[in-house]
């Protein structure tokens, strides 16, 4: 019975797939950094060419991470009604394009393995670098970055404005995705992961709440 109304109430399945998709977002963010290669050997070229299996589940849960915040963010935009609509609906709009635009960026992950396992390393470096073309970079890396993390914070700015969330909400996503970008820049694994814990217990809050929710408030048009 409880099944079948969780299928069949849409308020409820929305309520609580956008709740639990805040909460295994950033969390496999956290595992994909804990089994990125690089993140414990340094900046070493050939990381990803020797340790293919966890290059691969790395991406693999990184791309799921930037997907599976979409439906957390939408559920977030749709929490905010009157004040704060408006740059949640813009933030909203620009965060999904870009965390769709850096999901699709996790596949250069497997090109590198293939190239650097089959030719040498400065044949290898120069055909990854010049594959990063002037449309690759407008019109993917860029959005996806800029749109992804500024989106995030600003998402969570209107939640927070709205009155759904304290402010402890976007500034706990401020510092997990500075406190990330700095340790995954840096090869700093300690930083690499204490970005997405900060992210995971900020995000996993208010998935929480969302998942508690009653559907008579996440339906309500007040």
């Amino acid at each position: 019975m409880i099944v079948h109304r969780f299928f069949t109430n849409p308020d409820t399945f929305r309520r609580t797939a956008a709740g639990v998709s805040l909460i295994l977002a950033p969390l496999c963010l956290l595992l994909g950094m804990a089994v990125d290669p690089t993140e414990s050997g340094g900046e070493d070229v050939l990381a990803y060419a020797n340790n293919p299996a966890a290059t691969g589940f790395s991406a693999t849960l990184l791309h799921y991470a930037w997907v599976l915040w979409v439906p957390g963010v939408i559920g977030l935009v749709h929490l905010v009604r009157r004040k704060g609509v408006v740059l949640a609906n813009v933030a909203g709009a620009v965060t999904v394009l870009g965390l769709i635009n850096f999901s699709s960026l996790m596949i250069s992950d497997f090109f590198d393995i293939v190239v650097f396992q089959r030719l040498p390393v400065a044949e290898a470096t120069e055909l990854m670098q010049d594959a990063a073309q002037p449309a690759m970079i407008a019109g993917w890396q860029m959005p996806g970055m800029i749109g992804s993390f500024l989106g995030l914070i600003l998402v969570a700015v209107a939640y927070a404005r709205a009155g759904r969330a304290g402010w402890w909400f976007p500034a706990g996503v401020l510092v997990g995705i500075l406190v990330w970008l700095f340790g995954a820049r840096s090869w700093n694994l300690v930083l690499g992961l204490a970005g997405p814990v900060v992210l995971l217990l900020a995000f996993g809050a208010v998935g929480v709440s969302l998942i508690r929710m009653d559907d008579r408030e996440w339906s309500s048009r007040g």
